[in-house]
Parts: C-alpha cells; structure tokens; sequence
C-alpha cells in the first residue's frame, strides 16, 4: 500500500445504491486545493451528478483505484451506511460522512472495530445550531409537502388539492416539529395556500419558531391533546421531529388514526428509531413503494428523501459544507483545534465518544 502525503484527502465513490450525490465538486475540490490538502479521488466519482471527471481534474483532483483513495489519512464521503466499508480502514485514519449511526447497532460494533477518527457531520454544532444538517432538512421538509400532496391525490387518497382554490375549503396541514425539516415544509404548505399548524417540542421552541413562521402559520406546543385535535381535523400530517430516539414516546397511535379523516396522509420524513414517534407507519419504505394504509390513512415513511434529487441536494449541501470540510481537514490533518468539528466525532481509538452514539450502544447492548 502506497505511503500517501500526509496533507491527502481522499474521496472514494458512494456505496449506497442508487445513492447519485456526491461530496467531491468541483468547488470542493479549490477549497481544499487553496488550504493546501491535496484531494484523491476515484474515477467517475461525481457521474452521478453529471460532473465528469475532467472538470475536477481542472481543479487539481487526482485520480487513483480504490485502494489508494482508501488508504487516505482523511477520507471524506456523502454518507456511510455500509459497515463493510469500514474494513476498508485502518487504525489512526479518519473518515467523515452523514453516518446516523446511532440507529445501527452493526455500524456502531464496525466503528469500535475498526479503531479510526469518524465524525458524522449531522451531529456538528455551532452557536447551537447543526448547520450541516440543514441543506438536507431544508430538501426533505419540501419533499414532504410535495410528496403529500401527490398521495392526497391517489385513488385510496382524500381527493383534496393542497392548495387554495376559490369555492374550496382550505386543506389542513400538521407539521410535527420546527426544526430544519419541519420549518421547510411548514413554509411549503403555507405557499400553497393552506392552513398550517405547527406543533414545537415546548413553549421555549415555540417562542424561538414564532418570529420565522411563515404570515397565518399557527405555532402550538405539543401536547397530547393538542395533538389528536390537530390531526383529526388535518388533510396531511408531517412528521419532522428533529431528534428522535427509542424512548420518544409515539406521536400518533392506531386509536388516532380512527378519528382521521379518510384518506388523510402522514408522510414521516425524518423516519424516528424504535416504536415510539409514528408507529403506525410501520418500517421504512422504498423510494416508489405506494403509501401504506391504515386504517383509511396514508403512510409514506422515506428517510433518504434528498437522495431523490441529486443534483439539487449535492449542489445545496456541498455549498454549505464546504468552510467545514477544510475545518475538519485541519483538524485531522494539520492538529487544529476545533470546538465545532468535535462535535461531530462519533467514535475514536475504539471507543464511541458522542453522548447519542453511546446511548443508543446501551440500548442494543453493545458494549462502547
């Protein structure tokens, strides 16, 4: 195995299939180059978003086999949901990527294993934000609205318009949740004319949420109660709790569905762990799978919605990203100190280090 510069940062081609986004564009790419790292990648890793490889090799990318690209100091992707490929790692390396770990007990195992510096860019904080979730927050709280609005139009769906159309009364909208996701598809809806409600985790939520909220958009905390009123009376429902863990208690049971209305829709767009949240939309669906009904309702359950829209989520979330990818190559590479980047570190040496990460570890009995 070559004995590759210490300043490398390599960029293998994504592993989920038909997962097209990329985290190498061209603009990645100078950044890096312009801080002084030089950038390894596979051939045809941007192909997917129609950037071939000529436009990053103006950029100064090289390219290289696999094994060379994984034998980086610092190896940087869109995601990692494959464990397997953490054997591709050895100690003392690092590898950045949208993980979500914490709902994968083999991944959480694989990163104890393979003993490398990971760090999942959803979970870094700065000035108490997680802005490198937000590009991603921002596409599925869109997608929700629009995919919803799609369903409430099938044959098993309620037959409403989201929309506002003079004679017509207006669609009801409940958005659970005012985070990245839950403000996009809260300003969506409201674009379209229909009434919106959005429901925030405490009063401190919605005091934060209310000046953002889009003009005739009502903000209300989530209490039960609250809640079954909501959605009884609701055309679509959108489930986009920023944080969810196994002990989030369920947001809406099957006695809730009872009092929807027929052909009513829940689209889950950020998909919560274990039986609380939305339980009645049972597993994660595939992209093109038609809604799961129950009980008269519509389910749509997808938790890689920007995966659709390639182009648009590579364009977006690489624009955003790019100040903290030379961030988190300093910090690896150069020995820079970073309280945002550490943030995001998930597992080190063998050992899990972030507080979710950890908590979810006990929940499966893997030992962190």
């Amino acid at each position: 195995m070559p004995n590759l510069d210490a300043a490398v940062v390599g960029f293998p081609r994504e592993s989920v299939p038909g997962d097209r986004r990329t985290l190498l564009t061209p603009a990645v790419a100078r950044c890096l180059r312009d801080a002084g790292f030089t950038v390894l990648a596979e051939p045809d890793v941007a192909a997917g978003v129609f950037c071939p490889d000529a436009d990053l090799a103006a950029e100064g990318v090289r390219f290289a086999d696999p094994e060379r690209v994984w034998a980086a100091p610092l190896v940087l992707r869109y995601k990692c949901t494959n464990p397997a490929d953490l054997g591709r790692l050895r100690p003392r390396q690092a590898l950045g990527a949208l993980f979500h770990a914490e709902g994968n007990p083999a991944m959480l195992s694989a990163l104890m294993d393979c003993k490398i510096s990971a760090y999942s860019y959803e979970f870094l904080a700065e000035h108490g934000r997680f802005p490198l979730a937000a590009p991603g927050g921002q596409i599925a709280g869109i997608q929700a609205v629009l995919r919803g609005a799609q369903a409430l139009q099938e044959f098993s769906g309620r037959g409403v318009l989201l929309a506002e159309v003079a004679g017509a009364a207006r669609p009801r909208v409940v958005v659970i949740g005012s985070g990245n996701v839950g403000s996009a598809a809260a300003r969506t809806a409201a674009a379209l004319g229909v009434r919106v409600t959005v429901l925030t985790r405490c009063e401190g939520s919605a005091d934060e949420y209310r000046p953002q909220a889009p003009t005739g958009v009502r903000v209300a905390v989530n209490t039960a109660r609250i809640r079954r009123e909501l959605i009884s009376q609701a055309d679509l429902v959108i489930g986009a709790i920023l944080v969810s863990t196994f002990d989030t208690p369920p947001m809406i049971s099957e006695a809730d569905l009872r009092d929807m209305k027929p052909g009513s829709v829940i689209v889950d767009a950020t998909c919560g762990y274990g039986d609380g949240y939305l339980p009645t939309a049972g597993g994660v669906q595939e992209p093109g799978e038609p809604p799961r009904v129950v009980h008269g309702v519509l389910h749509i359950k997808l938790d890689a919605l920007p995966a659709l829209v390639p182009v648009t989520a590579t364009q977006a979330y690489t624009t955003n990203a790019l100040p903290y990818l030379v961030r988190l190559a300093r910090v690896v590479l150069c020995g820079d100190a970073d309280p945002a980047v550490a943030t995001a570190r998930i597992a080190h040496d063998g050992e899990l280090v972030h507080p979710v990460c950890r908590e979810h570890a006990a929940y499966f009995g893997v030992a962190a």
